[in-house]
């Protein structure tokens, strides 16, 4: 099967085009430094559940999600981006927040990734976030296509109205 070049660069210009639109969305907040391990968490409960499902094409990844908290169900919207040559691949993920104390906390830039070259094709393990509100996600996720990146991975979640 052949693929059209011309169809690939159509769907390119509206994948590139959707995720301009959605930048605003995102504020344009600097993701924090640091990231997350188990000894940030040790000891506390968690505060809430997220499940997420992204598609990657390219470095740029589009996704949506819920979270749930303090009895609540809350629907967001993602934008991620690898750092690296990037990905074509999908990845699903659910688990844990921890020192989640207000839902506004939720929303922002949010950081995956120690730097460490990552190349992988089919992969399940946990995933590790956190933002500048100091909110750790500890995930369990699915990945299938393939992604060559450099270990570091950047999200921003919108919260949907």
């Amino acid at each position: 099967m052949r693929s059209d070049p011309g169809l690939i660069r159509s769907k390119a210009f509206a994948a590139a085009i959707v995720l301009l639109s959605l930048l605003p969305l995102a504020g344009c907040e600097t993701p924090p430094s640091g990231v997350p391990s188990a000894a940030d968490i040790r000891g506390l409960k968690p505060s809430g559940r997220v499940t997420m499902t992204q598609f990657f094409v390219s470095g740029t990844g589009l996704g949506s999600g819920t979270l749930a908290f303090r009895g609540r169900t809350y629907p967001f919207t993602l934008i991620g981006s690898l750092n690296g040559l990037g990905a074509i691949a999908t990845t699903e993920a659910s688990g844990e927040v921890y020192k989640l104390s207000d839902v506004s906390q939720f929303p922002g830039a949010w950081i995956q990734g120690n730097g460490n070259l990552a190349i992988s094709t089919l992969a399940n393990g946990e995933l590790w976030l956190q933002n500048n509100h100091g909110v750790v996600m500890r995930l369990n996720a699915r990945q299938a296509g393939i992604t060559l990146s450099n270990g570091r991975y950047e999200i921003f979640i919108t919260l949907n109205q």
